[in-house]
């Protein structure tokens, strides 16, 4: 199992923005989608994001929180922070970040 602890290590090393790391909601969280306007008050729209959605953790910080989000397709940041990794979270997958490598055209 995942831990929060492992999750810190992993972000204190160099190898943090190489991961990609999922995880399995044990709860429904509110999510709060921020479109890149101020004020953000204004221009945040909010969903349910239902237990049994497959997030992505997109931080973890020093107080012994997550954020996450359920855009898995273009994440830009979470969605929703003061996520207990241990309590409200399952199935923990940390894997490599694949990256497109394109050839330079001539």
């Amino acid at each position: 199992m995942v831990t929060f602890e492992d999750l810190w290590k992993l972000k204190e090393s160099a190898d943090w923005f190489d991961k990609t790391v999922t995880a399995t909601t044990k709860k429904d969280f509110e999510m709060s989608v921020w479109n890149g306007h101020h004020p953000v008050e204004k221009n945040s729209t909010t969903h349910t994001c239902k237990a049994g959605t497959r997030v992505r953790i997109w931080m973890v910080s020093r107080f012994g929180d997550a954020g996450i989000t359920d855009n898995l397709d273009n994440p830009h940041g979470y969605d929703c922070r003061g996520v207990n990794v241990e309590a409200d979270l399952e199935d923990i997958i940390i894997a490599d970040v694949l990256r497109e490598i394109k050839p330079i055209s001539k």
